[in-house]
């Protein structure tokens, strides 16, 4: 449906959050120090609210929902994913109202009851993390994903992105999961990714702590090694060189230490050589053998499992 046009989106559109947490917050406080308003927030947990809207001048802490969508004319949902619909579908919304999800994942079908309201409805996914509410900083450099069926909102939506200093790109429904994948594989998964490293250190007696600090420089170099030569260049270890015998002391070292950890590590290089063999350094000979030990070691790790 179209939206009613005596609701204005502009910098000086009232905003409203549904969610107080460490994202929606985020997302408000760098939204405030772009000189937007945020008016409103309500969440499940009262003392959430109320430490949500003690960031933000000017923002009100109230009882619900409905009370968010009652009082500004365009409203974030910044709830975890699930909640999403249920709680989209539980409002009354008014006509030209704005109405965005901040989930990478989910459809704008989530947003339905809003649409058929007559509301605007939209997404903006900042593709960054936020291990703390504290966390609006991160935003400027990101990029974002916004989507729209309504181009008025969708123009609104990049120009919030690039206030934030963020940089917008659109995202299609179909490709929504697929992208949050992707977002999740670089980054809680490289996170957890660290984690399995540094529990090979206890094998030598170092504690998880140590060990991280040991690696973050490592992952760190890695990291910025990727932005500034890219992919394949930026690649480095035995297999990229064509090295097999060190890659067969790995495999033999890992599952000798977890069966788990070996699968990962051999699971993680054979998905990975597609990559490995872009570079100049692997010879077609040295590939096959690679693969051929890896895959090798695959099936008996399913073997055994299944024994």
């Amino acid at each position: 449906m179209t939206g009613d046009n005596t609701i204005t989106l502009d910098a000086n559109t009232s905003i409203g959050f549904v969610g107080a947490g460490r994202l929606g917050t985020s997302v408000a406080v760098a939204l405030q120090r772009a000189d937007y308003r945020v008016v409103a927030v309500s969440s499940r947990s009262t003392s959430s609210a109320e430490s949500f809207a003690n960031s933000i001048p000017g923002c009100a802490p109230v009882s619900s929902s409905q009370d968010v969508a009652d009082i500004a004319d365009a409203v974030f949902i910044t709830t975890p994913d699930a909640s999403v619909e249920p709680v989209v579908s539980g409002i009354s919304w008014r006509s030209g109202q704005a109405v965005v999800h901040c989930s990478g994942a989910r459809p704008l079908s989530d947003l339905a009851s809003a649409h058929e309201s007559g509301s605007r409805t939209g997404g903006l996914h900042p593709l960054q993390t936020f291990p703390t509410s504290d966390s609006a900083d991160l935003i400027s450099g990101a990029s974002a994903a916004v989507g729209s069926e309504d181009p008025i909102l969708l123009n609104w939506l990049q120009t919030v992105v690039c206030a934030l200093e963020a940089k917008p790109f659109t995202i299609r429904d179909e490709h929504r999961a697929v992208y949050h994948a992707s977002a999740v594989m670089a980054c809680g998964l490289v996170a957890s990714l660290m984690g399995l490293a540094a529990e090979v250190w206890s094998e030598m007696g170092v504690s998880r702590a140590n060990a991280l600090a040991a690696l973050r420089p490592l992952t760190a170099a890695t990291v910025e090694a990727v932005g500034r030569e890219g992919l394949p260049e930026a690649i480095t270890g035995p297999a990229v060189r064509g090295d097999v015998e060190t890659i067969r002391m790995h495999l033999e070292a890992m599952k000798s230490l977890s069966p788990e950890l070996g699968h990962a590590y051999t699971a993680l290089n054979y998905d990975a050589m597609s990559l490995f063999e872009e570079r100049d350094g692997l010879s077609p000979e040295a590939a096959i053998e690679i693969k051929t030990l890896l895959r090798q070691s695959l099936l008996d790790h399913a073997n055994e499992r299944g024994s």
